[in-house]
């Protein structure tokens, strides 16, 4: 005797190795990417008649979902290899018709991690690790103006995560498509994947994260007094919804020149401030961009956010792996870009083992 089991059956049958049926597994998986662990093994009883273990179940999304993230590199690995241009573009399947516009976006967004490291401000103790996740959507109205999106998530650097938004934005018809939007916050990583891979696309700087960065100046210029630190933003929104960020820049300028006997703390906010404006500048031409229709806010990749890390990845409690993120993240992707059922088609239980 060896010890082990052997069940040719399953062989026989190409069934998976574990504790659950592909049929269980797969209505487990989904559940699992809209609640904790412990709610789903109390779904399961409730509506099955079926207990597992919230072990049991944690070690099938890291399975099924290591696998989705897999798939998901191989991908980039074959990119990768191929030189830019036509080689690389065949390699993508576009999935669907070109929309008359299409918006491009990403950001990022941290989360707890179960890992700990020495705390600088507190000798002898440790702090919890946060990580960010870098999320991206593809979105785009078709012609009853309804809205549709697709996203990708990931932890790799800007180069190979733009590599992956910019292949999501090939299937779903980019390459045809007439007018490609590229909208993010000012972060330098954002910056790097418009410049990398969506250099033919219209950039435009999100409106809601200028506005906050003129509040944070507003509020340092004005510490005691709230009132006029208000009026004060308001006459710079004014400004920018006006005559776009030129005119906004100009406001700001003036507002330096004028305060010459300012104190340092002032002039250094009012100089943060022209500091981030001045090099985004040629992305902030918002009166243009209403003219035409565009979308200048980031509602929808917040959106995305919140579906992809914030809704399933920052519960209370919650700590995750590198591996568990990653998969949790991959399996969330393919729930909301609707590429559950083929994915389960592909396999993954059977390519885990």
């Amino acid at each position: 005797m060896t010890g082990q089991m052997c069940c040719p059956a399953d062989a026989m049958l190409d069934l998976p190795a574990g504790d659950l049926s592909v049929s269980l597994a797969r209505r487990a998986a989904r559940l699992g990417t809209k609640m904790s662990f412990a709610e789903l093994e109390e779904e399961l009883r409730e509506q099955h008649d079926v207990r597992v273990t919230d072990s049991t179940l944690d070690r099938l999304l890291n399975r099924v979902g290591s696998v989705a993230q897999r798939d998901r590199q191989q991908l980039l690995d074959r990119l990768a290899s191929l030189p830019v241009g036509r080689a690389r573009q065949e390699a993508v399947a576009v999935k669907l018709p070109a929309p008359r516009r299409m918006y491009v976006s990403c950001d990022g967004i941290t989360y707890r991690t179960r890992y700990r490291e020495a705390d600088p401000e507190h000798r002898g103790e440790k702090r919890v690790v946060y990580q960010e996740m870098k999320v991206g959507t593809v979105f785009w109205q078709d012609a009853q103006e309804r809205w549709h999106k697709q996203v990708v998530s990931g932890r790799e650097n800007p180069a190979r995560f733009g590599l992956s938004l910019w292949a999501l934005a090939v299937e779903c018809g980019m390459l045809e498509c007439p007018e490609v939007v590229f909208i993010s916050d000012g972060g330098g990583w954002c910056g790097t994947v418009a410049q990398t891979y969506f250099q033919d696309a219209l950039r435009i700087l999100d409106w809601y994260h200028l506005v906050e960065h003129i509040w944070a100046a507003g509020r340092k210029l004005y510490a005691l007094d709230e009132g006029a630190g208000k009026r004060w933003v308001q006459t710079c929104v004014d400004h920018l919804h006006e005559r776009s960020g030129i005119g906004l820049l100009r406001h700001l300028e003036h507002c330096r020149a004028v305060r010459s006997a300012a104190s340092a703390a002032e002039k250094e906010a009012l100089d943060e401030l022209l500091g981030y404006l001045r090099p985004r500048l040629a992305i902030t031409d918002y009166v243009d961009y209403r003219a035409k229709g565009l979308v200048i806010g980031s509602g929808m990749m917040e959106s995305t956010c919140k579906q992809v890390v914030e809704h399933r990845l920052k519960g209370n409690g919650m700590q995750w792996s590198e591996s568990g993120a990653l998969a949790m993240a991959g399996l969330v992707s393919h729930r909301l870009n609707g590429s559950w059922a083929a994915f389960w088609q592909s396999r993954p239980m059977q390519r885990a083992a």
